[in-house]
């Protein structure tokens, strides 16, 4: 197949999403198909620049609507005018509803567009929550109806975890196909390695902290990620498993609250900030445990990353995690639970190899199979047929012997 990937996450973000299209891209370039990936990086100059006038002339409109109204429309039509129309698509997979309206209207609906949904709860609530918009201001509405419309002329969906379909059902037509199709991760790839270990490709934690006991978390540092929660459970940690380290392992706008938090219980020694690292694989083959404290999630890769590590995981109940850890419920706490209950089972567990290796086993067996990057794989192929056999007859469209100007390698 010629298969189109489309996003608003430029190659190189911090991001989730730009994990998965690039992992599914390498997964499909494997498998034989031609893949291009289409993002903001690949807007032409010459419509960026009037794109870029028209954003300016919205954004005198008084508050933040006019802001908001320019950031979403010309994000749609920079990805509309990247893409090579000459190119003969067979399916398009979008990584978020917006570039994949946009590609909707480049290519005239001649093609399948499968719009995967990366967002947690709902994409309009996420951005009034990152961006703090007052509930009922004209913004916030916008964002909201906006992506309501969206949604509202989605034909294909595809849906990485249960409860993001749940949330999202609702807002889709009635004719639109759905399926769910977990992230997924090279189990073998993300395995602890045999033998002496190699070079690792950021810190050494075991070199940097010998002897100490590693508690992890691993997301950008923001409200959603919650790592206030996991700087007071390492408070209450201290006193009842004394040398563990708590390490916190991303950057973002929380940092300077951490920071002070950390400061203010005088856990200078206790809790590190990391910053941000690429390759994730090494500190997870590090720690003892991973602890996820998300209040809102969707698919979080670094669950399923911790499990494929060898790293046994606990998880705030949000959104998907559940689903990931089915297969050791006890895994995955109430949302409500406090620092002080997580801190006795996280103490309770290292205080027992045994039972970590337990966890750790259960864990693995459970997502080996559901949450592989060949599963993964599997499931969007079977969707991309699906949603061109169901696409209405593709008119005939002339072909360019060039390549696709914005294919991006994984």
């Amino acid at each position: 197949m010629n298969i189109l990937l489309t996003s608003t996450q430029v190659p190189g973000a911090a991001s989730g999403v730009r994990v998965h299209y690039e992992r599914l891209a390498a997964l499909l370039r494997a498998e034989g198909h031609t893949v291009t990936v289409v993002t903001l990086a690949d807007a032409r100059p010459v419509p960026s620049r009037i794109i870029g006038s028209l954003r300016h002339a919205l954004g005198l409109l008084p508050g933040r609507l006019g802001e908001r109204l320019g950031i979403e429309l010309s994000e749609i039509a920079k990805i509309y005018f990247a893409i090579d129309r000459h190119q003969a698509y067979d399916v398009v997979n979008a990584q978020d509803v917006g570039s994949g309206w946009a590609a909707r209207l480049a290519l005239r609906d001649q093609v399948p567009v499968v719009v995967t949904g990366h967002y947690n709860d709902h994409p309009g609530e996420e951005v009034i929550k990152q961006l703090r918009l007052p509930e009922k201001s004209l913004a916030a509405r916008f964002e909201l109806r906006w992506f309501n419309f969206l949604l509202s002329r989605t034909q294909f969906f595809l849906s990485i975890s249960e409860y993001a379909l749940r949330m999202t059902r609702t807002l889709l037509p009635p004719a639109t196909r759905t399926t769910i199709v977990h992230n997924g991760v090279d189990m073998a790839a993300f395995a602890p390695p045999k033998g002496p270990r190699p070079p690792a490709a950021g810190p050494n934690l075991r070199a940097l902290y010998p002897g100490r006991p590693i508690v992890l978390n691993i997301g950008q540092l923001e409200a959603r990620k919650n790592q206030q929660y996991m700087v007071r459970m390492a408070s209450e940690l201290r006193q009842l498993h004394p040398g563990c380290l708590t390490v916190l392992v991303g950057k973002g706008e929380d940092e300077p609250m951490l920071r002070a938090l950390i400061a203010e219980h005088g856990l200078e020694h206790d809790v590190v900030l990391l910053g941000y690292h690429s390759q994730v694989a090494p500190l997870l083959h590090a720690a003892d445990l991973y602890v996820h404290t998300a209040t809102r999630e969707n698919c979080p890769y670094v669950v399923i990353e911790a499990m494929a590590a060898g790293c046994p995981a606990l998880a705030l109940a949000a959104g998907g995690s559940p689903e990931l850890l089915a297969g050791t419920p006890e895994a995955s706490l109430p949302q409500s639970t406090p620092p002080a209950a997580l801190a006795q089972q996280v103490a309770e567990l290292l205080a027992d190899p045994a039972a970590r290796r337990s966890l750790q086993q259960r864990q693995y067996a459970y997502a080996r199979t559901r949450f592989d990057t060949a599963a993964m794989a599997r499931g969007t192929l079977a969707f991309y047929q699906q949603a061109r056999g169901l696409a209405p007859p593709e008119a005939p469209r002339p072909t360019s012997p060039r390549p696709a100007h914005a294919a991006h390698p994984a």
